[in-house]
This record gives structure tokens, C-alpha cells and sequence, in this order.
């Protein structure tokens, strides 16, 4: 894909409600984190927003977000062997289209000790030709990760009937949370 396609990819979604969610979430979860990583960036930018988290990493098979003071890494994430656990994790619309998606979600929660992440919420099949689990509902998510995530929000946009599913995932604790709250501090 061309630059200029994935400039339209970020363009495309950068003023979405779930955007705009997931940047408050991780402004209140993460006050106090020392390190963050962003799995399946796609070149977006989301990391740019977290300056005051000083170890910042970007991971894509393909296209990991490159920036001053980001480090890009570009793999397969199952491979992937940080060599150490980060405070939090992103993970945003992503998981639909990883073949093994369980596997996925268990390395996810090994990587990092708080989890983000979103996808499409029962999007219909065949909508999207590359997202391989669609619909996506709790139950499916709860089964790739093999537990409830502590807090859960469905976002629905705007300006079209889109819905996202954002399920953080504390792997500390299984305590349900009824709003988001300060974690770090």
C-alpha cells in the first residue's frame, strides 16, 4: 500500500469517537507509566499523543509508526521477544484480521500488565474482506483472551452505524470495573 493510502487510512479514522476514547482512556490509565507499546500501529500515529510516557514502541508487520523518540519495530508479533513486560499495551482494530487470534490475545497479555484494545463490534460478515472473525461481540473476545475484560465500553460513531468494542484488561487483576480509572501513579 502507498503512502499516500496509509495517509488516507489514519486520515480516515483519526477524528472517530473511538479515537477520541481511547486517548482519554489511555490519558487517565497511564498518568503514571513508564513505558507503553502499540501492537499493529499501521503507521498511526497514537503514540504521539503519550509524550510524557518515556519508552514508547511501535509494532507492525509491516509499517510500525516511526517517529523521534518511538521505537519501531517491524515483525510478526507472535515472534516477538521484548525481554521485558511494558506498563501498558494498545491494540486497536486489529485482532480481526489475525488468523490465530487466540494465540494473539494470549501473547498480548504476557507483553504488558494493562491492555487497550478495540475492534469492530458485530460488524456483519463479508463487510470488510479483510477481517477474517467478523461479527466480533464480548463473547468472542472473552474467548480469545479466555476471561471477561475488567471494563468494557462499546463506542458507536456519529456520523455512520459503526460500533467499536474497547475491553481493557488488567492482567494483575480480574476485578470488574465500572468506569475507568487512574492506574499508575
Amino acid at each position: 500500500m502507498s503512502d499516500q493510502k496509509k495517509s488516507s487510512y489514519w486520515s480516515k479514522r483519526e477524528k472517530h469517537i473511538y479515537i477520541f476514547a481511547i486517548r482519554q482512556i489511555i490519558h487517565k490509565l497511564g498518568s503514571g507509566a513508564g513505558s507503553i507499546i502499540d501492537v499493529g500501529s499501521n503507521g498511526c500515529p497514537y503514540l504521539d499523543w503519550f509524550t510524557w510516557i518515556p519508552e514508547r514502541y511501535s509494532i507492525d508487520l509491516r509499517k510500525p509508526y516511526k517517529a523521534p523518540g518511538i521505537v519501531a519495530v517491524t515483525t510478526d508479533f507472535l515472534k516477538y521477544s521484548p525481554g521485558k513486560r511494558f506498563d501498558l499495551l494498545t491494540c486497536l482494530q486489529v485482532i480481526e484480521h489475525v488468523p490465530n487470534a487466540e494465540a494473539f490475545c494470549h501473547k498480548l497479555l504476557e507483553t504488558a500488565r494493562l491492555l487497550v484494545v478495540s475492534v469492530p463490534y458485530k460488524w456483519p460478515k463479508g463487510q470488510t474482506k479483510s477481517h477474517i472473525h467478523d461479527p466480533v461481540d464480548l463473547e468472542k473476545m472473552n474467548s480469545w483472551f479466555g476471561r471477561e475484560p475488567n471494563y468494557q465500553n462499546i463506542i458507536k460513531e456519529i456520523e455512520s452505524p459503526c460500533r467499536r468494542l474497547i475491553c481493557i484488561y488488567d492482567t494483575e487483576s480480574n476485578k470488574k470495573w465500572d468506569r475507568v480509572r487512574t492506574v499508575f501513579k
